[in-house]
């Protein structure tokens, strides 16, 4: 199974079919995991490309490439996370206030605060998870596959398995076993997920305001 098919409560979304797209502020790379559907859509998510989007949808998932010291797109009214992928770790300043993240770590802020990288000196990626205040909750953890590990999630809510490094294989619902390559990212609506291997993960999970 591949592609965001939708009604199924397991979908495999394969790293290299993930689509690039520059920031809105143009001043550096994404590539997009998954992005809520709200029909047709021209920019790059939640506004962040170009183009003109005739609904902004309520969250996205994506991987950013950073390669200078530059400021990062303003998003008022959404909530992000941002987690480290490099080996290096992530230099950041928010709201004038410097934050060093370690490899796995994760910075959460305000979509309208200034923020800008500092210290890159080479390409550096980042794992983020935008989400609409008013419209959803999310959450984004590193998690550790030590020999097996079981995913499910919460009633109502969709989560993200993103394979970031080790060695890993999955199967569920409508998946046969299979081994995963870096990047590779499962979404999971309803049921329980199994992982098998020796690998490091990130855990992104999305649920609608009531």
């Amino acid at each position: 199974m591949s592609g965001a098919t939708e009604g199924h409560a397991l979908v495999l979304l394969p790293a290299d079919r993930h689509r690039s797209y520059r920031w809105r502020n143009g001043l550096g790379t994404a590539t997009e995991i998954a992005v809520e559907a709200v029909g047709l859509r021209t920019d790059g998510g939640l506004g962040d490309g170009v183009g003109d989007a005739p609904a902004a949808p309520g969250w996205t998932l994506s991987i950013a490439t950073v390669e200078s010291d530059v400021a990062f797109s303003s998003f008022p009214g959404v909530d992000r996370q941002l987690m480290a992928l490099s080996a290096g770790g992530l230099g950041l300043v928010i709201d004038g206030q410097p934050v060093e993240l370690d490899r796995w770590r994760v910075a959460a802020f305000d979509g309208a605060s200034a923020v800008s990288s500092r210290g890159v000196v080479g390409p550096t990626l980042d794992l983020n998870l935008m989400v609409s205040r008013d419209r959803f909750r999310g959450s984004l953890e590193v998690g550790v596959v030590d020999g097996s590990r079981l995913v499910t999630t919460p009633p109502g809510a969709t989560t993200f398995v993103v394979f970031l490094d080790g060695l890993l294989s999955a199967e569920g619902p409508g998946l046969d076993p299979r081994a995963l390559r870096r990047h590779d990212t499962l979404r999971l609506e309803a049921g329980t997920l199994s992982l098998t291997g020796d690998a490091t993960i990130a855990l992104a999970r999305i649920l609608p305001r009531r």
